[in-house]
């Protein structure tokens, strides 16, 4: 008689309802917590690789070293930037047409031979957004980085900021909008349907939309979050050198090791 309770009770939707939300309950207090003592846990140890983590290495380059990077980057930019674009605009042509009723391929005048479909230009938009860091973060490192701050370079680097908002925090979520919209034709379908135990019996349904959007906001709030972090590394960037790290060996303008005197 008491197993036939018990049985009865774990079918109660109400009583199994209370044990999810007290499981989500623990689950949502003490996880967060127990995310952030393990890692201050693993940020303190004293093994932990800090030559790899820290920023002081990037202020500690030599001027050859530096040039040589942001030359490197820049110039692989640039070209990303070129292939993507010209890709972007082929693959965006469609595959097929309709001619008379009938449903024909779609010729182009020339490279008809380019791939096309929407995987071939999300593959393109990808390309364009990481050549266009790799030239962001090379003009920097050409221009910025480790050089005595004037007017003009101080110039140089909020033009650069102000092109990297623009396009982490503008034509990124914008042309993810488009691209939903538009080729995965994300509209106001349904895209899932919430158990109904979970909403006390209700009917809670998402669509395509709410999920194309939510992917843009949580991709603007972790931007802001990278954000923050890139720019209290770089107020950081002198800091940070451990004591068993090898000395920067000081060199002339010429690019002569400097020895200091006797006297």
């Amino acid at each position: 008689m008491m197993r036939r309770r018990e049985h009865n009770d774990f079918r109660n939707p109400f009583r199994r309802y209370i044990s999810i939300r007290d499981e989500t309950t623990a689950w949502v207090t003490e996880g967060p917590r127990l995310v952030v003592e393990n890692a201050q846990q693993l940020w303190t140890h004293p093994d932990r690789p800090r030559d790899v983590t820290e920023m002081y290495r990037l202020g500690e380059l030599s001027d050859a070293t530096r040039k040589t990077m942001g030359l490197v980057l820049l110039l692989a930019g640039l070209i990303g930037l070129v292939i993507g674009v010209i890709w972007l605009h082929w693959a965006s042509f469609p595959e097929t047409e309709l001619v008379n009723g009938v449903e024909m391929p779609f010729v182009v005048d020339t490279m008809n031979w380019f791939p096309r479909g929407i995987w071939w230009k999300a593959a393109a938009y990808f390309l364009i957004g990481g050549a266009a860091t790799f030239t962001m973060v090379g003009a920097v490192m050409l221009w910025v980085l480790n050089q005595r701050m004037t007017w003009a370079r101080a110039t140089v680097g909020a033009m650069i900021t102000w092109l990297a908002l623009l396009f982490f925090f503008g034509i990124v979520p914008s042309e993810w909008l488009n691209f939903a919209q538009t080729d995965l034709e994300w509209g106001n379908d349904t895209f899932l349907v919430v158990p109904p135990i979970l909403v006390l019996g209700n009917t809670v349904e998402i669509s395509y939309t709410t999920v194309k959007d939510t992917i843009s906001q949580t991709y603007v709030l972790g931007m802001l979050a990278v954000g923050a972090i890139v720019a209290i590394q770089i107020q950081r960037i002198k800091e940070g050198r451990p004591a068993s790290a090898k000395p920067v060996e000081q060199k002339s303008p010429y690019g002569r090791p400097l020895v200091k005197g006797d006297g």
